[in-house]
């Protein structure tokens, strides 16, 4: 099986455009005291970006993988493998630095610090504050587990009735529709209790169990994609002004008429994070269609891209998190602010850049080594 593929430019301006809205959401730390907390909706979208692009790039390995192999277990273990090589060695790495920091400024390491040897910190309770930018990494990987699983099993019983393709189309379907229901219900339990924005980020928007439909949204566009191409294509830019239409009235106008978590918990409980992945899928077509652009730009998103993974792990809680305890934002003037937001940005894209190149790719590489490659060219090759 080869897994490699063709960057698509659309795709990694994407996931450039996605970890920048990120980057910038945190810089509300450093102005603090000014009012620009909707600058923190960034962030929020930004990991939705996330999730809806891996789930649509992944999805498409998956389907491939389908169409080209009798999708056994070993070919299955396959894909795993190669995904754990690219994203394991990283995080446990920055999960090792982070613990190294915690114990150099004397904070107290969460008593279940374990759990984040098996992404658990945030599977079905509230999420753990330590390192908190991995509860995102916690949904991709179960996603990941549970999706390949599901696709044996109905292959197995139904191989016979449908076409791999409709199948890959069902199992995404049914995915999505079993979370949205884990999302009802989890509205059903806390409908008399309290809510509050900080609740529903804790123990809903970064748990896996509830989040796991934002990944499959991109399988199903993955599968559309497949078998209506040439309609999306036709169509792409009204499905993209529809996507950022979608998502604008349901992170913005929605919020912005009082439509709040302590008086519509079924609106932001159930409907809001599935809406806004919907609208999300939408546009993204657009994006997939764009033909790439000579010259340096073309060549910033792609480093931009492939660096996202390292600046997504290592911009807030190791960069700026020590920036925090060197300066005290408050008695900054605004230059100085200003400042500080290009050093960090700037920090954070060049810290990235080594650790790609001397550590992440590296590791990554090793996937297509001859010792992995012998091992399963037996089954995929």
């Amino acid at each position: 099986m080869n897994q490699k593929s063709k960057r698509i430019y659309g795709l990694d301006l994407v996931r450039a455009i996605a970890i920048t809205l990120v980057l910038l959401s945190h810089t509300s730390y450093i102005f603090q005291g000014y009012d620009i907390q909707g600058i923190q909706l960034f962030g929020v979208q930004g990991v939705e970006i996330f999730f809806v692009l891996s789930g649509f790039l992944i999805g498409g390995l998956l389907l491939r993988l389908i169409n080209s192999t009798s999708f056994e277990v070993f070919d299955v273990l396959y894909f795993w493998v190669r995904r754990w090589f690219r994203t394991l060695p990283l995080y446990f790495l920055m999960l090792f630095v982070n613990v190294l920091v915690a114990l150099w400024i004397g904070y107290e390491l969460p008593s279940n610090l374990w759990k984040y040897l098996f992404f658990l910190q945030n599977f079905y309770d509230s999420h753990i504050l330590f390192f908190p930018e991995s509860w995102s990494l916690s949904v991709e990987e179960y996603a990941y587990l549970l999706a390949p699983l599901c696709l044996i099993v109905s292959f197995r019983l139904l191989n016979n009735f449908f076409k791999k393709d409709s199948l890959f189309l069902g199992v995404s379907v049914f995915l999505v529709l079993l979370f949205f229901v884990f999302k009802a219900k989890y509205n059903s339990s806390v409908n008399n209790g309290l809510q509050s924005l900080s609740i529903w980020n804790t123990n809903l928007k970064a748990i896996v169990i509830y989040r796991l439909d934002a990944i499959f949204y991109g399988f199903i566009l993955v599968a559309l994609l497949k078998r209506f191409r040439m309609l999306i294509k036709l169509k792409k830019k009204i499905l993209f002004y529809f996507g950022i239409g979608l998502s604008f009235l349901v992170m913005v106008v929605i919020p912005y008429l009082g439509i709040s978590i302590e008086n519509y918990p079924f609106y932001w409980n159930v409907l809001y994070l599935p809406l806004n992945s919907i609208g999300i899928s939408l546009a993204l077509p657009m994006f997939y269609f764009l033909k790439r652009p000579s010259g340096a730009w073309a060549k910033l998103i792609k480093r931009i891209s492939l660096y996202s993974y390292a600046m997504y792990l290592i911009h807030y809680t190791f960069i700026l998190y020590l920036m925090q305890l060197v300066l005290d934002f408050n008695a900054l003037k605004i230059w100085q602010r200003i400042a500080c937001v290009l050093f960090y940005l700037g920090i954070t894209y060049f810290g990235s850049q080594i650790i790609y190149t001397y550590f992440e790719k590296p590791c990554t590489s090793l996937r297509d080594s001859f010792r992995i490659k012998q091992f399963f060219n037996q089954k995929i090759d």
